[in-house]
């Protein structure tokens, strides 16, 4: 067989830079722990015993690994003072936790899921994923601090408005379920922004649950009900006008069984938003148009469809799996008969007004 020796060569340099960036996603996570990121963006400009003075750390360690952040592209390097810095463009992405850009937090989750790797090839051979409580709670505190932007700045202020009247049944008061809530952050926005409003966040991990009900505490909101779903499950009595999932249908053994129950606990006039991955409907698509699809197929095999084939027979969706042509169909299927589009939708998410 005769190769491309510079294919080869090219090929080879792509394999090495991929290795490259999962040690910079572990040695990036080191620094995000230490606070080194933050530390360069209050003293601006350092050198390596500048930065050992502010922090108290060894300085040839610290110098090892600024070197290596350089190298990475997310330190500046000037080599005339010998200086590191962190541009205004990095602290928005790697320090600033109220930025939309903010990933810092994916460092934390990645090192995380390094334990569920040596799982891969059981998961290989017997089909039987993680369930997210596999993972322990680590991964649950970094799952709320990666997807708490837009619950936190955009949920009540731009998505609510584009579902048709609910801002203002959410004033009169209403009963509003999130299911798979997980930490909380939404429902508990919701619920700050909506005190004549009653709310019922339902999750099935232990370890969400525990940062759930931590973060109600912090609240202090008497309007809001944390529900082990392992306990009381969503009820079927159409008593919530207002159900919500975020990044959720993809995530769960059986889909099939979680839309019935949502239909069968909303209320004949009352509306389900839904939000999950945008993707596209072939893999084709996602492999030559979704600039995303090498992450989020990663993050599927780690923790999206090994949570989905968690159960025996799960359907193993996967990160991808919940398009808008699947919704369709999934939802109806359901027994759900109005669906749309809502207008909003960001690099991440796509999101979903659906009707009974």
């Amino acid at each position: 067989m005769s190769v491309n020796r510079r294919k080869v060569e090219a090929f080879a340099y792509q394999v090495s830079q991929s290795i490259a960036a999962a040690m910079n996603c572990s040695l990036a996570y080191v620094g995000d722990q230490l606070g080194l990121y933050e530390a360069l963006s209050d003293a601006g400009p350092s050198t390596s015993e500048e930065l050992a003075k502010t922090t108290g750390l060894h300085e040839r360690w610290l110098r090892e690994w600024l070197r290596h952040q350089a190298c990475a592209r997310q330190l500046e390097y000037e080599p005339t003072s010998d200086k590191f810095s962190i541009s205004a463009e990095a602290q928005l992405v790697l320090c600033d936790k109220d930025s939309p850009y903010y990933f810092a937090s994916g460092f934390a989750v990645y090192n995380v899921l390094q334990d569920a790797v040596k799982h891969l090839p059981n998961a290989f051979r017997t089909g039987m994923g993680m369930s997210y409580d596999d993972h322990g709670p680590a991964c649950a505190t970094g799952i709320e601090n990666l997807n708490n932007y837009v619950p936190r700045y955009l949920l009540t202020s731009t998505i609510l408005p584009e579902l048709d009247g609910m801002c203002e049944s959410l004033d009169r008061g209403i009963r509003v379920a999130d299911v798979g809530c997980g930490a909380g952050v939404a429902l508990i926005h919701m619920a700050g922004e909506y005190p004549n409003s009653q709310f019922f966040g339902y999750e099935i991990s232990r370890h969400a649950l525990n940062r759930a009900h931590e973060n109600l505490r912090g609240a202090n909101l008497k309007n809001v009900e944390i529900v082990d779903v392992n306990k009381n499950p969503l009820p079927d009595d159409e008593s919530f006008d207002l159900v919500c999932t975020f990044d959720v249908v993809h995530d769960v053994p059986f889909p099939n069984q979680m839309l019935s129950a949502i239909r069968k606990a909303i209320s004949p006039k009352g509306t389900w938003l839904c939000s999950d991955i945008r993707s596209f409907p072939t893999f084709e698509e996602n492999l030559n148009d979704n600039p995303s699809a090498f992450l989020m197929y990663g993050f599927s095999m780690l923790v999206c469809m090994s949570s989905a084939m968690s159960e025996k027979n799960g359907a193993g969706l996967g990160t991808l799996g919940f398009n808008e042509q699947v919704a369709r169909e999934m939802t109806a299927e359901a027994g759900f008969t109005q669906f749309r589009k809502l207008e909003y939708e960001n690099a991440t998410n796509s999101y979903y007004e659906i009707r009974p």
